[in-house]
């Protein structure tokens, strides 16, 4: 398997659900003792599996590209509604 970019969606009774990215339509959910490291909901990956262990990547700047367009967003809708 090559790695692939996905978005971290949400953790739920220790699996972590991610959407592929960037349609966001397709899931992979993964068992968490089975990544290799640590993530946060709204993290940008690259997921390559290697012998049924996940590695992931951070993508720490489109990550963080992406917080900020979503606090953009939240900080315009906010400004609308006062």
């Amino acid at each position: 398997m090559s790695s692939t970019k996905y978005t971290l969606d949400r953790i739920e009774d220790g699996y972590a659900v991610f959407l592929k990215y960037p349609e966001e339509e397709e899931q992979l959910i993964i068992l968490q003792s089975a990544m290799n490291k640590t993530v946060q909901v709204g993290d940008r990956v690259l997921i390559e599996e290697i012998d049924g262990i996940y590695q992931i990547e951070i993508l720490k700047e489109e990550t963080e590209q992406k917080k900020a367009e979503i606090q953009s967003l939240m900080d315009r809708l906010r400004k609308k509604n006062q």
